[in-house]
């Protein structure tokens, strides 16, 4: 119930949802009194900025003050299992803030195989439709998920969910390595190393402040110097955390298969230090994204399937004669008219169910495409994988059959190196002299939110090898085309990018839109066009499919021109047509 509202506070799912689901072993009852008091406790905090009414709270009532409804609900399974749901509902501006605590305990909460379950959701529900480029806000982490979390031993399985990073000295390693090789931890873990020569607690504190929008949707822990280094010697050289990074381990690792690390993201203590924020959000977009459309645990998702989560308001009881001075007619039509009024909030409430079944499906529907552009990436790396497997069988064999044997398995002395984050892709720029990025930086971030993004991260540099050397080619007089012909003909032993990526232009419909034109308007260099703007119609598909959910990279080459290729954009589809 969030009860923490926040703007644009930090990155997350699309739909600017927060949600957090934990376990923890407790009583109904104890987890029922735990919940009410830090509800209340967190009511009366509010208080401070907005009028709440806390005697109308604890008298069971349903509005709590001007456009705030409080709703609770309280089911009972066949299997004695006890479920409790408060919604909170809190107008602002052209919508409201949702939020719904949805506590689940067990018949027998001593058996291991049951817990007892808290699942919270906020986001913000618009009502007004005036504005086709609104986006919803994000919501903050709630202040009753941090009261939550510090009152019960909450978890993911094993790994505990806290407020802030919990301290793991050496004794604690073992137990670190089973949480993160845990194969039902359903959400990130992140783990801190410590800083050098920097005080340890000043470094604790600013490890704090880049996790602090991560509490409830990943497990968080800090390693004291000594712990680091055992930890990674455990873990060994793909997997280790050192000199001040922090990285997100997600779940399935498997510490024994190397090239299982690209998935884990390491964030550098230098991009920590030169924007903290900056690294807040980083360090929280996918865990929140994997944590709002994740699936949720059994008891949850059965519920959510059978249970109706809206509850009717409290019974109410009609006014006597001369109650408060008033006649007893005067009084009712009070009474009628506050309860058309909650009649009406309560239809909203419908409603608005009905709009987030909707929301859901779509979002399956984007997850659905999402995976389907990741398997078309991955059978087109297979078939690289096979085709240059086969070249280096039949080179291997023409060494060896002119008696140069020992040449046929030499290493190679410098191995490719693959970035594994979207802005790696634009720092490494600064190595090439015919490629610049002129974007928004802010839009390359806006990807990272997504699991793909390391495979993204990954085909964003191919593209960009590509472009130098075409670039290359074009300026020496070895190459007459453009990009695309370039790919689609490579010259023998040239980086290049499957044909079908290259776009060389856009549709019709998106030449005369006035809108999706001015979003292909580009920033360039002075000496490209006098304005620093020029139209960026040629782009690349990022990702395997050609869906809304496929990244996309706009360029403009000027290769006859300045001697370059300028990357004006690369960031989530822009709108085309079909964009809802």
């Amino acid at each position: 119930m969030g009860f923490k509202k926040g703007g644009a506070q930090d990155e997350g799912a699309p739909s600017g949802r927060y949600r957090t689901v934990f376990h923890a072993d407790l009583a109904p009852a104890d987890a029922f009194g735990i919940t009410a008091n830090e509800l209340r406790s967190w009511l009366i905090a509010k208080t401070r900025y907005k009028s709440i009414d806390i005697a109308a709270y604890d008298a069971g009532q349903a509005r709590l003050g001007d456009g705030i409804i409080l709703l609770h609900n309280v089911r009972s399974g066949g299997d004695g299992a006890q479920t409790r749901h408060w919604q909170l509902r809190e107008k602002n501006d052209g919508g409201y803030w949702l939020s719904s605590l949805v506590v689940h305990a067990p018949s027998k909460p001593k058996n291991p195989k049951q817990r007892t379950w808290f699942w919270l959701d906020v986001e913000y529900v618009r009502t007004a439709d005036d504005d086709e480029d609104w986006r919803p806000p994000r919501a903050g982490v709630p202040g009753i998920a941090r009261k939550l979390l510090a009152a019960v031993d909450a978890r993911d399985h094993w790994a505990a969910l806290t407020p802030t990073p919990t301290l793991v000295r050496p004794d604690g390693v073992e137990d670190l390595l089973e949480i993160l090789t845990d194969e039902e931890r359903r959400l990130p873990t992140v783990v801190a190393s410590s800083r050098g020569q920097t005080v340890f607690d000043s470094w604790r504190k600013k490890v704090e402040e880049v996790t602090k929008f991560l509490p409830g949707v990943a497990s968080l822990y800090i390693l004291d110097p000594l712990a680091e280094t055992e930890f990674n010697k455990a873990v060994g050289g793909s997997f280790e955390v050192r000199g001040g990074a922090i990285r997100t381990y997600l779940p399935g690792l498997d510490l024994a298969i190397d090239e299982d690390a690209a998935r884990h993201r390491v964030l550098s203590e230098p991009r920590i230090q030169e924007n903290s924020r900056r690294a807040a959000q980083l360090l929280s977009g996918f865990p929140r994204r994997l944590a709002a459309d994740g699936r949720l645990p059994g008891p949850l998702s059965k519920l959510a399937r059978t249970a109706g989560l809206v509850a009717p308001s409290p019974p109410r009881t009609l006014p006597l004669p001369e109650e408060n001075g008033e006649t007893s007619l005067e009084a009712l039509r009070k009474e009628v008219t506050s309860l058309r009024q909650e009649n009406d909030e309560l239809r909203e409430l419908f409603e608005m169910v009905g709009d987030e079944e909707k929301k859901l499906r779509e979002e399956v529907a984007d997850s659905q495409s999402e995976m389907l552009d990741v398997t078309e990436d991955l059978e087109a790396a297979n078939e690289k994988i096979a085709e240059l497997s086969d070249w280096v069988r039949v080179l291997r064999k023409r060494l060896e059959n002119t008696g140069r044997v020992a040449e046929a398995y030499v290493p190679t002395e410098e191995p490719t190196k693959l970035p594994t984050q979207l802005p790696e892709v634009l720092e490494w720029l600064d190595d090439l002299d015919r490629v610049e990025f002129t974007g928004d930086i802010d839009k390359v971030w806006k990807l990272e939110e997504k699991a793909q993004s390391s495979t993204w991260a990954q085909t964003a540099w191919q593209v960009v090898l590509a472009f130098q050397e075409y670039a290359d080619a074009v300026a020496d007089g070895k190459f007459n085309g453009d990009f695309r012909k370039w790919c689609a003909e490579p010259p023998s032993g040239v980086a290049a990018v499957s044909a079908g990526k290259v776009r060389p232009d856009e549709s019709k419909t998106v030449h005369t839109n006035v809108k999706m034109r001015r979003q292909r308007e580009l920033p360039v260099p002075p000496e490209v066009h006098f304005s620093e703007r020029i139209h960026m119609w040629a782009h690349i598909c990022i990702g395997g499919g050609a869906g809304m959910s496929s990244p996309r990279m706009h360029f403009y080459d000027d290769v006859h021109g300045t001697g370059k290729i300028y990357i004006g954009y690369l960031g989530p589809h822009l709108d085309v047509k079909s964009t809802n």
